[in-house]
Formats: C-alpha cells, sequence, structure tokens
C-alpha cells in the first residue's frame, strides 16, 4: 500500500467518523469556542489579515454560482439571528453615512431628469419602459418646470372665491400647489372659517389684521399711542440715560 492509498484511506475513515459523530464533535468545538473566545477571535482575525485577497478572491466566485449565494445568504441570516442589536446598530451607522450621499444622488437624478427618474414618475421599471416614451415625459417635465418657474415669480394671483387679483403676500403658503400658495386669500378664508364656525355654534376670537389680511398684534396707531405713553411714565429714567450716553461720547 503506497502513500496515496494511505492518504485516501485515512481521509474515508475520517469522513466516517465525523459523519457518524457529527453532534459530539459540534458540542465539543462549541464548548472549546466558549472556553478561548479571544484566542479564537485573534485566530480569525489573524487568518483574515494574512488571507485578505485569498478570502475577496473566493467572496467574489461564491458569488457568481447559485450554491455560493446560498450559502452567503444562510451565513448573513445566521449572523443577524445571533446579533440582532448589532446588525440594527451597523445597519444605523450605515444608514446614516449613505443618507447624503443618496440624497445627492437622488437630487441630480431630479435635475437631470435621468431614465431612472422619469421611469420613476410613470411608475414603472426603468428596464421596461420604451425610449420614445421616456424621452416624451422628459419633455412634458421640462415644460412643466419651466410653466411652474414663471407662476413662483408672479407678484399677484387671484383669489377663488372672491375672484379679485390680490398681492401675493396675502396668500398663505401651501406647497402643495404648483405657485406655492392656497387658491384662496386670507380674507376670504378667515370669512369661511368664521362662518363654519358659527355655524357650529362655536365662539370667534376677533383678531387684529393689516390691509394685506395678515395677523398682527397692534395696529401702527396703537404702537405709536404705546410709545407716547411709556415715553411720559419714564421720563426722567429715559434723560438720565440720554445725559449719560452724552457724557461717554464727550470722554470718546
Amino acid at each position: 500500500m503506497n502513500t496515496e492509498e494511505k492518504k485516501a484511506l485515512k481521509a474515508a475513515h475520517n469522513k466516517k467518523y465525523r459523519d457518524a459523530n457529527k453532534e459530539r464533535i459540534a458540542a465539543n468545538q462549541k464548548r472549546y469556542r466558549e472556553a478561548n473566545k479571544e484566542l479564537v477571535r485573534e485566530r480569525k482575525r489573524a487568518y483574515r489579515e494574512a488571507n485578505k485577497e485569498r478570502i475577496a478572491a473566493k467572496k467574489a466566485a461564491d458569488v457568481k454560482t447559485e450554491h455560493g449565494r446560498a450559502l452567503d445568504k444562510a451565513r448573513g441570516e445566521r449572523y443577524r439571528a445571533a446579533h440582532p442589536e448589532r446588525v440594527r446598530e451597523l445597519h444605523k451607522v450605515v444608514s446614516a453615512r449613505r443618507a447624503p450621499i443618496a440624497k445627492e444622488e437622488a437630487r441630480q437624478k431630479r435635475v437631470e431628469l435621468r431614465d431612472s427618474y422619469v421611469a420613476q414618475l410613470l411608475k414603472m421599471p426603468t428596464d421596461l419602459v420604451p425610449l420614445e416614451i421616456i424621452e416624451v415625459e422628459r419633455v412634458r417635465v421640462k415644460i412643466k418646470r419651466e410653466i411652474q418657474e414663471l407662476d413662483n415669480h408672479r407678484t399677484e394671483k387671484k383669489c377663488s372665491t372672491c375672484r379679485v387679483y390680490k398681492p401675493i403676500i396675502s396668500f398663505s403658503r401651501s406647497w402643495g400647489n404648483k405657485d406655492g400658495h392656497t387658491y384662496e386669500c386670507l380674507i376670504c378664508s378667515r370669512e369661511r372659517k368664521r362662518r363654519d364656525r358659527h355655524e357650529k355654534g362655536l365662539t370667534y376670537t376677533p383678531r387684529k389684521f393689516d390691509e394685506f389680511g395678515r395677523r398682527v398684534k397692534h395696529t401702527p396707531e396703537e404702537l405709536k399711542a404705546a410709545k407716547i405713553a411709556y415715553y411720559y411714565a419714564n421720563i426722567e429714567t429715559i434723560r438720565a440715560k440720554d445725559r449719560a450716553r452724552n457724557k461717554q461720547r464727550k470722554r470718546t
């Protein structure tokens, strides 16, 4: 019996022993790993450092085969089941690191009207949308953006209730609309809300508003009267502060 035959016989014997004692061998290995955690971790780290290229090549080769993909998926599932908290923390870190990059990529797609963004508007996969339809949709979006840009630069708007053209500041902000403002002016909106509250039997507290319908705390006349009343109520203190300020200016 030569050396090769001896090796083959020994390998067959070892395989037969492992098949017959799977549970016993697994229990011994688990007991050893638990008793020597640091040593096992250090050996794994040293092996990965010494065989980086070999491990990367093996992973790349495994991805190309169905068996390798199944093994990789099973390893991932086992790791996630054994370390849920660590996986969750790693996911948060990666998401936080990836968020600005993904945001910038999405902005570039939206600005440049790439095929993937146009297909997303059509709610269809990119590879299933013909190029002609993508081009037509791209032109439509460009025209829509130009019209929206013109709407955003106008200074007046027609109220949908009173049918009167009013300054754009007389309308509330509404990002859901094309021009970023509501269709109803502030005054008409307020009257409608007051009417609805009255029909429901609710009380309405009157407020103060300026000429554009925006709410203000005090009218200009009230502010002027308040300033005059404060001046006469604190005239001695104000004059003392003025005298001190004038002395300081003369010294400098």
